[in-house]
């Protein structure tokens, strides 16, 4: 009975003193209770956010970095796996911003911290969504917080899959640019236009966007640097070339830009870049210059002539050369209705030239539908309908029905 009483009393001791230790235990297991059950196929992810918590509260396990990994984990899944369950926790992609970059500051063995950059590259895939659906929904502020907490995570995309997917630090500053315009925060647009600039980014639209917002802002000097600066990287931007040639005619300048063109071109004759922003030039001064004895239509014309003289295939010369004759059209139009004519001999004068513009438009036109197989099928469509009508105002019946059925063909 003695030893037996003692074997008793052995186990009672050995079952209390277990007891404790699962008691002063209790948080490190829920830790490892969130690890092993992110584990399974179908995690209980409820239970993972009540152990996570609790661990998160608990003072021997809410400073540790696996916690923090854990909770960033727990939470990133519940903002991109569990719409329901996120809905109770709208701010669950930033708790598992500050949990990851939690782990990566108290890692001192370094165990969390590569794995913890691996999964704030997912923090930032989810913050661009939720950034660019605000913006859809013209929640201009939200899209802005949004992509600027994405921007610093940028740094670990270090093997460029985001990258590849068409993400950047790039991409999320021009997607903060575009909504600050948005809610008409000029200030924060022009900052960041500035910054695609100083990083290099490459699209002409910053250079056109930052310039314009200088102009607003009433630095004309700036916004004539900025956009100089972007017509060396884009040569052959019309939106650049033409905010160019609109600030130089509201200066009064727009002979000081032909001037340079001239000089350039004297420099370089063989160059088609210089003669193409020469040719839009003196479009330009054609609608401001009407007084003048120089046909500046004509002067364009022989530019694009050059232009094809020195390379047939550069098609955009041919295209616009045509659209300066419809343009021309557009323009007798507009003077006839303006001037209330009806006089059937001066209507047959206007109806003359408006012919005349149709004619020599419609050469350059065919050449390029015939010729460029690299327009886009939507381009190409356009032009054929554009062609279509100049046809039927020219009678020119063959040719109409052809490009007639040609669309029919191809819609």
């Amino acid at each position: 009975m003695r030893t037996l009483k003692v074997s008793i009393y052995a186990l009672i001791c050995t079952a209390f003193i277990f007891g404790a230790s699962v008691k002063t235990k209790a948080q490190p297991f829920n830790v490892n209770g969130v690890e092993y059950e992110l584990t399974r196929a179908i995690p209980d992810i409820s239970l993972c956010l009540d152990l996570i918590e609790k661990a998160a509260e608990h003072p021997k396990t809410k400073n540790a970095s696996k916690m923090h990994y854990f909770r960033g984990l727990t939470y990133l899944k519940v903002a991109t796996e569990y719409p329901d369950i996120a809905v109770e926790h709208p701010d669950a992609m930033d708790v598992a911003l500050n949990s990851f970059n939690k782990a990566i500051e108290t890692d001192s063995k370094n165990k969390w911290t590569e794995k913890s950059k691996g999964h704030l590259l997912n923090v930032a895939i989810g913050f661009y969504n939720i950034g660019f659906s605000a913006y859809e929904a013209r929640d201009y502020a939200n899209a802005i917080d949004a992509f600027d907490k994405a921007v610093p995570l940028m740094k670990y995309d270090v093997d460029g899959d985001l990258r590849r997917a068409n993400l950047t630090e790039e991409v999320l500053v021009q997607m903060i640019a575009h909504s600050a315009l948005g809610m008409d925060n000029n200030d924060l647009a022009m900052k960041n236009f500035s910054k695609l600039v100083d990083m290099g980014y490459d699209d002409p639209n910053v250079y056109t966007g930052l310039a314009q917002l200088q102009l607003i802002s009433g630095d004309t000097t700036t916004a004539l640097e900025t956009i100089a600066a972007g017509r060396e990287l884009y040569e052959l931007d019309k939106t650049l070339i033409n905010l160019e040639l609109d600030l130089y005619l509201k200066l009064g300048r727009s002979q000081e830009l032909v001037n340079k063109l001239d000089a350039a071109i004297e420099q370089d004759p063989a160059n088609t870049i210089y003669y193409f922003a020469r040719a839009i030039s003196y479009e330009a001064l054609d609608k401001v210059n009407k007084d003048e004895a120089v046909d500046y239509l004509d002067l364009a014309a022989a530019d694009y002539d050059k232009i094809m003289e020195l390379d047939p295939e550069y098609y955009d010369a041919f295209y616009n050369k045509g659209v300066m004759y419809i343009n021309k059209v557009t323009e007798l139009v507009d003077e006839i209705n303006k001037l209330g004519i009806y006089d059937p001999k001066e209507v047959s004068k206007y109806e003359a030239k408006i012919n005349a513009n149709y004619a020599k438009a419609i050469g350059n036109f065919e050449y390029v539908f015939e010729n460029n197989d690299m327009m886009g099928e939507a381009e190409r469509m356009e032009l054929a309908k554009t062609m279509k009508k100049i046809y039927a105002r020219l009678s020119r019946m063959d040719d109409f029905n052809r490009m007639k059925q040609w669309i029919a063909d191809n819609e």
